[in-house]
């Protein structure tokens, strides 16, 4: 998911003041709150079965049954957290601030605009989405990896509107 915000732009901003950021965040179609309730289910489901097994007599079952919650248990933990991670750019006049992370920035990198660079690179067949990366020098990163080839489309065309907001921005100031 892709989700753009525009700051007001002022004839005093300053070189500093952010233009807009762009939230890039993997697509979380089931919340915390459905997953515990098929989580639930689940367990419902098995343990009744592990216990009707149990009654007859097939008492390992049941130790399997609990191996196969809690392996299912830390898979949903782990897709999760996963989930949670955020992608935030932020563009200035004079340069780009990119923080990734979860409840709060765990990576932050800020890079002078004018020598960071978009790429784009075509997928190697066309049932893969494109790459979107930015470049400052000689460090390189990938933007939105989790992102399908339409949202990947959005980002490319809000990371243009972006790029141009900023260098109204620089036009304006300069």
């Amino acid at each position: 998911m892709v989700s753009t915000k525009y700051f007001e732009s002022t004839p005093s901003a300053q070189p500093n003041d952010y233009v807009g950021q762009i939230v890039i965040r993997p697509n979380n179609s089931m919340g915390w709150q459905t997953t515990r309730y098929f989580l639930a289910s689940l367990m419902i489901i098995s343990f009744t079965m592990a216990t009707a097994f149990l009654l007859q007599g097939y008492w390992m079952i049941l130790p399997f049954t609990v191996l196969e919650m809690i392996f299912l248990l830390a898979c949903f933990y782990y897709l999760i957290r996963r989930n949670q991670t955020q992608e935030v750019l932020s563009f200035a006049a004079d340069q780009v601030v990119m923080e990734i992370g979860r409840n709060a920035p765990e990576v932050r990198h800020e890079w002078q605009r004018f020598f960071t660079k978009v790429l784009v690179e075509a997928p190697r067949h066309p049932w893969y989405p494109s790459r979107v990366a930015l470049r400052y020098r000689d460090e390189e990163y990938e933007i939105g990896k989790y992102l399908n080839s339409e949202e990947k489309q959005t980002l490319i065309t809000e990371l243009k509107r972006m790029v141009a907001a900023a260098d109204a921005q620089q036009y304006r100031r300069g």
